[in-house]
């Protein structure tokens, strides 16, 4: 235990932007709500809040957990209605690092890890929300992305963190040089050629970005590293998140790796062993400029 806390303790210090002007501060260690059971997923990765059932969260995990999307409580029971995760049909889970909504009845699932930043073939699956019952999904259509300024493979184009606003599809990178994220935007919908990811603006959050969800209002991005939550405002005119008010709550909950908007005021993270925190926007601290 002593040795998580120490490295943890360690982390914050390094995610500390050096235009933020907030006193040290002890890390929070959060306390799960609950528990997504691991024999529905392993290394959970990914989280979204359904628009179509009340209470219902859909869960992820990356190449060890399969090709299956789960249905589960906010305390992370299976969902009422579902006897066993729903298996998606005919794609294979390479490196499936969250899940989205598309704000036409799709769940997204990015298939966009890239740990090594060799891979060259990135893809957004978009699914139907299923429906109670439901035991297998396909993928109604199926889009390849690239960064459009990635010139050689690289850790720091690396992504776990995709969100839609507006129609829009975003991208926050995980990148591991110098502790910012770059947001991109994917411009064009081919099924049948590679679209480009556009850079839009980039931000010093100081660690590593491992999820990032839309509010449901449209007026805030959560943003997730392993230490700390951040909310930005959405600009709609600009397409960004970087131009307005930020937010920000350093945490600890042992690698979390998902997390959801529940409502406009709260949100649900998710570690890599499926425990779930819930925080609460009002504990948040404005950093100023």
């Amino acid at each position: 235990m002593r040795r998580f806390v120490c490295a943890a303790l360690l982390l914050l210090a390094a995610e500390r932007p050096a235009h933020a002007q907030w006193p040290w501060q002890l890390l929070g260690l959060l306390k799960p709500d609950g528990r997504i059971d691991p024999s529905l997923l392993t290394e959970c990765s990914g989280l979204v809040q359904s628009l179509r059932y009340a209470g219902i969260f859909w869960a992820l995990g990356d190449s060890g957990s399969g090709a299956v999307i789960v249905p589960v409580t906010a305390g992370g029971a299976l969902a009422p209605g579902w006897e066993q995760p729903v298996r998606v049909e005919g794609w294979k889970n390479y490196d499936w690092e969250d899940l989205a909504l598309d704000g036409k009845g799709n769940l997204i699932i990015a298939d966009v890890g890239n740990n090594s930043g060799k891979r060259k073939q990135l893809m957004l699956h978009f699914v139907r929300e299923p429906k109670p019952g439901d035991t297998v999904v396909r993928p109604t259509r199926t889009l390849r992305v690239h960064y459009e300024d990635q010139k050689e493979p690289s850790p720091d184009f690396d992504c776990e963190a995709v969100f839609c606003a507006d129609g829009r599809i975003f991208f926050l990178t995980k990148r591991r040089s110098d502790g910012q994220t770059v947001l991109y935007r994917l411009s064009g919908d081919s099924p049948h050629r590679s679209n480009a990811l556009r850079r839009v603006s980039s931000f010093p959050v100081g660690g590593m970005v491992t999820a990032a969800d839309v509010s449901p209002d449209g007026k805030m991005v959560a943003v997730l590293t392993y230490t700390s939550v951040w909310v930005f405002d959405y600009d709609r005119r600009k397409g960004d998140i970087f131009n307005g008010t930020v937010r920000r709550m350093p945490f600890f909950a042992w690698q979390g790796e998902g997390l959801a908007f529940d409502g406009n005021n709260s949100l649900v993270v998710a570690n890599e062993q499926g425990q779930l925190f819930r925080v609460a926007l009002d504990d948040f601290e404005t950093v100023k400029p």
